[in-house]
Protein backbone atom coordinates (compact mmCIF):
# COMPACT_ATOMS: atom_id res chain seq x y z
CA UNK A 1 0.00 0.00 0.00
CA UNK A 2 1.14 3.47 -0.71
CA UNK A 3 2.69 5.53 2.04
CA UNK A 4 3.28 8.63 -0.03
CA UNK A 5 2.00 11.94 1.19
CA UNK A 6 -1.63 12.32 0.34
CA UNK A 7 -5.16 11.83 1.52
CA UNK A 8 -8.20 14.05 1.63
CA UNK A 9 -9.65 15.96 4.59
CA UNK A 10 -12.11 13.15 5.24
CA UNK A 11 -9.36 10.58 5.67
CA UNK A 12 -7.40 12.90 7.93
CA UNK A 13 -10.43 13.61 10.09
CA UNK A 14 -11.12 9.89 10.48
CA UNK A 15 -7.48 9.30 11.42
CA UNK A 16 -7.82 11.96 14.12
CA UNK A 17 -10.50 9.72 15.72
CA UNK A 18 -13.08 12.34 16.73
CA UNK A 19 -15.22 9.55 18.15
CA UNK A 20 -12.66 9.33 20.98
CA UNK A 21 -12.80 13.02 21.84
CA UNK A 22 -15.57 12.54 24.45
CA UNK A 23 -13.02 10.86 26.75
CA UNK A 24 -11.40 14.29 27.08
CA UNK A 25 -14.54 15.33 28.96
CA UNK A 26 -12.69 14.16 32.08
CA UNK A 27 -11.17 17.66 32.16
CA UNK A 28 -14.60 18.89 33.33
CA UNK A 29 -14.52 16.72 36.47
CA UNK A 30 -12.96 19.48 38.55
CA UNK A 31 -15.54 21.99 37.31
CA UNK A 32 -18.50 19.74 38.10
CA UNK A 33 -17.26 18.68 41.52
CA UNK A 34 -16.44 22.23 42.56
CA UNK A 35 -20.04 23.36 42.02
CA UNK A 36 -21.17 25.46 44.95
CA UNK A 37 -17.60 25.86 46.21
CA UNK A 38 -15.50 27.50 43.51
CA UNK A 39 -18.53 28.87 41.69
CA UNK A 40 -22.22 29.60 42.19
CA UNK A 41 -24.69 28.35 39.54
CA UNK A 42 -26.89 31.44 39.84
CA UNK A 43 -23.96 33.82 39.35
CA UNK A 44 -22.61 33.76 35.77
CA UNK A 45 -19.64 35.89 36.78
CA UNK A 46 -18.48 33.06 39.05
CA UNK A 47 -18.83 30.14 36.64
CA UNK A 48 -18.46 31.52 33.11
CA UNK A 49 -14.67 32.14 33.32
CA UNK A 50 -14.18 28.63 34.73
CA UNK A 51 -16.39 27.07 32.06
CA UNK A 52 -14.53 28.95 29.33
CA UNK A 53 -11.16 27.72 30.63
CA UNK A 54 -12.43 24.14 30.87
CA UNK A 55 -13.90 24.25 27.37
CA UNK A 56 -10.65 25.64 25.99
CA UNK A 57 -8.62 22.91 27.66
CA UNK A 58 -11.05 20.28 26.38
CA UNK A 59 -10.48 21.50 22.81
CA UNK A 60 -6.71 21.52 23.26
CA UNK A 61 -6.77 17.97 24.61
CA UNK A 62 -8.80 16.85 21.59
CA UNK A 63 -6.20 18.27 19.21
CA UNK A 64 -3.22 16.92 21.18
CA UNK A 65 -4.78 13.46 21.55
CA UNK A 66 -5.43 13.36 17.80
CA UNK A 67 -1.74 14.11 17.22
CA UNK A 68 -0.82 11.05 19.29
CA UNK A 69 -3.37 8.89 17.46
CA UNK A 70 -1.74 9.82 14.16
CA UNK A 71 1.73 8.96 15.46
CA UNK A 72 0.44 5.68 16.83
CA UNK A 73 -1.25 4.73 13.57
CA UNK A 74 1.86 5.60 11.56
CA UNK A 75 3.96 3.33 13.76
CA UNK A 76 1.34 0.55 13.79
CA UNK A 77 0.28 0.63 10.16
CA UNK A 78 1.84 -2.74 9.30
CA UNK A 79 0.44 -4.47 12.38
CA UNK A 80 -2.96 -2.82 11.90
CA UNK A 81 -3.22 -4.45 8.48
CA UNK A 82 -3.38 -7.79 10.32
CA UNK A 83 -6.35 -6.67 12.42
CA UNK A 84 -9.90 -7.28 11.09
CA UNK A 85 -11.08 -3.82 12.17
CA UNK A 86 -7.96 -1.66 12.37
CA UNK A 87 -6.91 -2.52 8.82
CA UNK A 88 -9.57 -0.06 7.67
CA UNK A 89 -7.93 2.85 9.48
CA UNK A 90 -6.93 5.57 6.98
CA UNK A 91 -3.17 5.15 7.36
CA UNK A 92 -3.19 1.35 7.40
CA UNK A 93 -5.50 1.22 4.38
CA UNK A 94 -3.46 3.76 2.42
CA UNK A 95 -6.27 6.35 2.34
CA UNK A 96 -4.00 8.77 4.21
CA UNK A 97 -0.33 9.06 3.35
CA UNK A 98 2.35 8.78 6.02
CA UNK A 99 3.87 12.14 5.09
CA UNK A 100 0.54 13.89 5.47
CA UNK A 101 -0.07 12.16 8.78
CA UNK A 102 3.33 13.21 10.18
CA UNK A 103 2.75 16.81 9.12
CA UNK A 104 -0.74 16.86 10.62
CA UNK A 105 0.52 15.39 13.91
CA UNK A 106 3.21 18.08 14.15
CA UNK A 107 0.71 20.86 13.44
CA UNK A 108 -1.81 19.54 15.96
CA UNK A 109 0.84 19.34 18.68
CA UNK A 110 2.12 22.82 17.84
CA UNK A 111 -1.32 24.43 18.02
CA UNK A 112 -2.43 22.66 21.20
CA UNK A 113 0.50 22.60 23.64
CA UNK A 114 1.61 26.29 23.73
CA UNK A 115 -1.93 27.64 24.33
CA UNK A 116 -2.31 25.17 27.20
CA UNK A 117 0.73 26.72 28.89
CA UNK A 118 -0.82 30.16 28.41
CA UNK A 119 -4.02 28.89 29.99
CA UNK A 120 -2.16 27.51 33.00
CA UNK A 121 1.48 26.36 33.34
CA UNK A 122 0.55 23.15 35.17
CA UNK A 123 -2.21 22.31 32.69
CA UNK A 124 0.25 22.92 29.86
CA UNK A 125 2.91 20.75 31.46
CA UNK A 126 0.42 17.93 31.94
CA UNK A 127 -0.68 18.11 28.31
CA UNK A 128 2.89 18.28 27.01
CA UNK A 129 3.83 15.36 29.26
CA UNK A 130 0.90 13.37 27.94
CA UNK A 131 1.95 13.92 24.33
CA UNK A 132 5.55 13.00 25.15
CA UNK A 133 4.61 9.82 27.00
CA UNK A 134 2.20 8.75 24.27
CA UNK A 135 4.90 9.22 21.63
CA UNK A 136 7.18 7.00 23.73
CA UNK A 137 4.29 4.58 24.03
CA UNK A 138 3.98 4.38 20.25
CA UNK A 139 7.75 3.93 19.88
CA UNK A 140 8.17 1.14 22.42
CA UNK A 141 6.37 1.37 25.77
CA UNK A 142 3.37 -0.45 24.30
CA UNK A 143 5.57 -3.55 24.03
CA UNK A 144 6.02 -3.76 27.82
CA UNK A 145 3.25 -5.83 29.47
CA UNK A 146 1.32 -4.10 32.28
CA UNK A 147 3.19 -0.85 31.64
CA UNK A 148 1.34 -0.54 28.33
CA UNK A 149 -1.97 -0.56 30.20
CA UNK A 150 -0.73 1.77 32.94
CA UNK A 151 0.38 4.36 30.39
CA UNK A 152 -3.08 4.40 28.80
CA UNK A 153 -4.68 4.77 32.21
CA UNK A 154 -2.35 7.60 33.19
CA UNK A 155 -3.71 9.67 30.34
CA UNK A 156 -7.16 9.68 31.92
CA UNK A 157 -5.79 10.82 35.27
CA UNK A 158 -3.75 13.47 33.47
CA UNK A 159 -6.92 14.91 32.01
CA UNK A 160 -8.43 15.25 35.49
CA UNK A 161 -5.25 16.86 36.86
CA UNK A 162 -5.03 19.31 33.96
CA UNK A 163 -8.69 20.21 34.28
CA UNK A 164 -8.27 21.01 37.96
CA UNK A 165 -5.16 23.09 37.32
CA UNK A 166 -6.87 25.10 34.58
CA UNK A 167 -9.53 26.40 36.99
CA UNK A 168 -7.28 26.39 40.07
CA UNK A 169 -9.26 24.00 42.22
CA UNK A 170 -8.30 20.83 44.06
CA UNK A 171 -9.80 17.42 43.42
CA UNK A 172 -10.31 14.96 46.24
CA UNK A 173 -7.60 12.27 46.41
CA UNK A 174 -10.46 9.78 46.39
CA UNK A 175 -11.40 10.93 42.92
CA UNK A 176 -7.84 10.43 41.71
CA UNK A 177 -7.84 6.89 43.08
CA UNK A 178 -11.20 6.18 41.50
CA UNK A 179 -10.22 7.61 38.12
CA UNK A 180 -7.00 5.58 38.21
CA UNK A 181 -8.86 2.32 38.74
CA UNK A 182 -11.49 3.25 36.14
CA UNK A 183 -8.78 4.15 33.61
CA UNK A 184 -6.91 0.89 34.27
CA UNK A 185 -10.17 -1.02 33.82
CA UNK A 186 -10.95 0.62 30.50
CA UNK A 187 -7.40 0.19 29.20
CA UNK A 188 -7.51 -3.49 30.17
CA UNK A 189 -10.71 -3.97 28.18
CA UNK A 190 -8.81 -2.84 25.07
CA UNK A 191 -6.21 -5.57 25.55
CA UNK A 192 -8.92 -8.09 26.45
CA UNK A 193 -10.84 -7.26 23.27
CA UNK A 194 -7.72 -7.55 21.09
CA UNK A 195 -6.73 -10.85 22.71
CA UNK A 196 -10.15 -12.40 22.07
CA UNK A 197 -10.56 -11.02 18.55
CA UNK A 198 -7.14 -12.04 17.24
CA UNK A 199 -6.51 -15.31 19.04
CA UNK A 200 -3.24 -16.89 17.91
CA UNK A 201 -2.43 -13.82 15.82
CA UNK A 202 -2.65 -11.46 18.81
CA UNK A 203 1.09 -11.26 19.44
CA UNK A 204 1.79 -10.44 15.78
CA UNK A 205 -0.48 -7.45 16.03
CA UNK A 206 0.68 -6.32 19.49
CA UNK A 207 3.82 -7.94 20.96
CA UNK A 208 2.81 -7.30 24.58
CA UNK A 209 -0.19 -9.60 24.08
CA UNK A 210 2.22 -12.53 23.99
CA UNK A 211 2.64 -12.07 27.75
CA UNK A 212 -1.07 -12.00 28.48
CA UNK A 213 -3.66 -14.73 28.55
CA UNK A 214 -7.41 -14.71 28.93
CA UNK A 215 -7.32 -15.69 32.61
CA UNK A 216 -4.91 -12.91 33.59
CA UNK A 217 -6.79 -10.26 31.61
CA UNK A 218 -10.11 -11.27 33.15
CA UNK A 219 -8.52 -11.14 36.61
CA UNK A 220 -7.17 -7.66 35.88
CA UNK A 221 -10.63 -6.60 34.70
CA UNK A 222 -12.27 -7.89 37.86
CA UNK A 223 -9.77 -6.28 40.21
CA UNK A 224 -9.83 -2.90 38.46
CA UNK A 225 -13.63 -2.87 38.21
CA UNK A 226 -13.96 -3.70 41.90
CA UNK A 227 -11.36 -1.06 42.76
CA UNK A 228 -13.19 1.58 40.74
CA UNK A 229 -16.58 0.82 42.29
CA UNK A 230 -15.24 0.58 45.84
CA UNK A 231 -13.12 3.73 45.66
CA UNK A 232 -15.94 5.73 44.09
CA UNK A 233 -18.39 4.51 46.72
CA UNK A 234 -15.98 5.55 49.46
CA UNK A 235 -15.49 8.88 47.73
CA UNK A 236 -19.23 9.62 47.90
CA UNK A 237 -19.13 9.13 51.67
CA UNK A 238 -15.65 10.03 52.90
CA UNK A 239 -14.53 12.91 50.69
CA UNK A 240 -14.53 16.41 52.13
CA UNK A 241 -15.63 17.65 48.71
CA UNK A 242 -19.10 16.07 48.89
CA UNK A 243 -22.06 16.62 51.24
CA UNK A 244 -21.64 14.98 54.62
CA UNK A 245 -25.12 13.43 54.57
CA UNK A 246 -24.07 10.78 52.03
CA UNK A 247 -26.45 12.06 49.35
CA UNK A 248 -23.70 11.77 46.73
CA UNK A 249 -24.20 8.00 47.02
CA UNK A 250 -27.29 8.50 44.86
CA UNK A 251 -24.91 8.52 41.89
CA UNK A 252 -23.55 5.03 42.61
CA UNK A 253 -26.33 3.12 40.75
CA UNK A 254 -25.48 5.01 37.55
CA UNK A 255 -21.83 3.98 37.85
CA UNK A 256 -22.75 0.34 38.56
CA UNK A 257 -25.14 0.16 35.63
CA UNK A 258 -22.77 1.76 33.13
CA UNK A 259 -19.83 -0.43 34.15
CA UNK A 260 -21.70 -3.73 34.00
CA UNK A 261 -23.62 -2.75 30.88
CA UNK A 262 -20.26 -2.10 29.24
CA UNK A 263 -18.93 -5.51 30.31
CA UNK A 264 -22.12 -7.19 29.13
CA UNK A 265 -21.79 -5.68 25.67
CA UNK A 266 -18.06 -6.34 25.40
CA UNK A 267 -18.49 -10.00 26.29
CA UNK A 268 -21.55 -10.53 24.12
CA UNK A 269 -23.26 -8.72 21.23
CA UNK A 270 -20.52 -6.13 20.65
CA UNK A 271 -17.39 -8.09 21.45
CA UNK A 272 -16.02 -7.34 17.99
CA UNK A 273 -16.22 -3.57 18.50
CA UNK A 274 -13.57 -1.26 19.92
CA UNK A 275 -14.25 -0.59 23.63
CA UNK A 276 -14.30 3.18 23.14
CA UNK A 277 -16.90 2.91 20.38
CA UNK A 278 -19.08 0.81 22.68
CA UNK A 279 -18.67 3.27 25.53
CA UNK A 280 -19.63 6.32 23.47
CA UNK A 281 -22.29 4.83 21.21
CA UNK A 282 -24.48 2.67 23.45
CA UNK A 283 -27.56 4.72 24.29
CA UNK A 284 -28.09 3.08 27.68
CA UNK A 285 -24.53 3.86 28.78
CA UNK A 286 -24.81 7.42 27.47
CA UNK A 287 -28.10 7.83 29.35
CA UNK A 288 -26.49 6.50 32.51
CA UNK A 289 -23.61 8.97 32.20
CA UNK A 290 -26.12 11.79 31.69
CA UNK A 291 -28.10 10.65 34.72
CA UNK A 292 -24.93 10.52 36.78
CA UNK A 293 -23.93 14.04 35.71
CA UNK A 294 -27.33 15.57 36.44
CA UNK A 295 -27.62 13.81 39.81
CA UNK A 296 -24.10 14.73 40.92
CA UNK A 297 -24.64 18.35 39.87
CA UNK A 298 -27.99 18.53 41.70
CA UNK A 299 -26.51 17.07 44.88
CA UNK A 300 -23.46 19.35 44.91
CA UNK A 301 -25.38 22.50 44.06
CA UNK A 302 -28.22 21.67 46.42
CA UNK A 303 -25.79 21.47 49.36
CA UNK A 304 -23.70 24.53 48.56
Amino acid sequence: MSTAAGGGPGALLRAMRPYQWPKNGVVFAALVFSAGEAWQPDDPDSWWPLLWRSLTLFGLWCLAASATYLVNDIRDREADRLHPRKRHRPIASGALGVGTAWAAAAVLAAVSIPPAFLLDPVAGAVLAGYVGVMVLYSFGLKRVPILDIMVLGAGVVGRAVGGAAAIEVDISPWLYVCSSFAAFFFATTKRWAEFRQLGAEAARHRPSLAAYNGEVLELMLGVSAAGALLSYSLYTIESERVPGDGSMALTIPFVVFALFRFLLLMSGPRQGDAPDRVLFSDLQIVASVAGFTVTAFAVLVGHR
